[in-house]
Parts: C-alpha cells; structure tokens; sequence
C-alpha cells in the first residue's frame, strides 16, 4: 500500500503538485513551539515564585491550577489537531505525504474518502485510508490553492 522513502532518497516526482498550503509548517512547528514555550514559562513562574511574593488579593494557587488546566488543555488541543498536520503533494499516480521528517507514498486508488473540516478556523482536509500506513488511516492537511475539492 505504501512505499516508504529512506532519508537519502529523493522520490522521482513527475510534474508533482502541491495540495496543501504553505502555511502548514507554520501551524505545524512555529506556532505549537512558541505557545508551549510561553505556557510552560508562565506556568513555571507562577509555580516557582514564593507566595508571599505575588502581590494579589486571592490564593496564588487559583492562578496554578488555572494555567496548569489551560497548559494541558493546550498540549491535547495540539495534539490532536496540528501535530496531525501533514504536507501532501500528488502527481498523476501517487499521492505523497510528509511530516517534514519522513514521507510516505501512497497510490491515489488507496484513498476510501475525502473529507473537509473547520478547525480552529481554518479549512482542514483529512484524506482516508483504505488501509494503514506510517502516519496511520487518516492524512490531515490544510489545503493550498491547488487543492480544489478533492480532485
């Protein structure tokens, strides 16, 4: 079902499209890393800082709980929505995928369904698997200006 591409081989691609957007890696390492730095930060402050510190006028252990919710909130939300983020790429034959570290071909006859969801905003395509590959069943990606309703 799929073809795996070793980390010095660079797959023959013949007039390749691209299908997702630019704005992908984006979404899928800039943003993620600087907001978790910026959580994991404030949390750490408020949770390393002496009490008798922090001048407020109720319990400092409202603030970490808060932002300990709203930290693990994030990580899940992450998780489950940009980390799951892929570049897809297709030619005439194959569809190709990659995660910016490893890239995968797929026949395009091996995709069962096209979806399209919102997410956050933004427009987000999930391409279903006939069977399972390395990045599993379902391959999600924002779409790009070639990307026209699944064809």
């Amino acid at each position: 079902m799929e073809e795996s591409i070793s980390q010095g081989e660079t797959p023959v691609r013949a007039q390749a499209q691209q299908l997702s957007s630019n704005h992908t890696i984006f979404w899928k390492v800039f943003f993620p890393i600087f907001t978790t730095v910026f959580l994991t930060g404030m949390l750490a402050v408020f949770c390393l800082i002496d009490e008798d510190d922090l001048y407020m006028s109720f319990p400092v252990v409202y603030i970490r709980v808060g932002l300990l919710l709203i930290w693990a909130a994030w990580i899940l939300l992450m998780r489950r929505t940009l980390w799951r983020l892929k570049r897809v790429d297709r030619d005439e034959t194959y569809i190709y995928v990659s995660n910016y570290w490893n890239t995968a071909r797929y026949l395009q006859t091996d995709i069962d369904r096209v979806e399209e969801k919102r997410r956050l905003g933004k427009r987000i395509v999930n391409f279903h698997l006939k069977g399972s590959g390395i990045f599993g069943t379902k391959i999600s990606f924002l779409p790009g200006s070639d990307y026209i309703n699944g064809k």
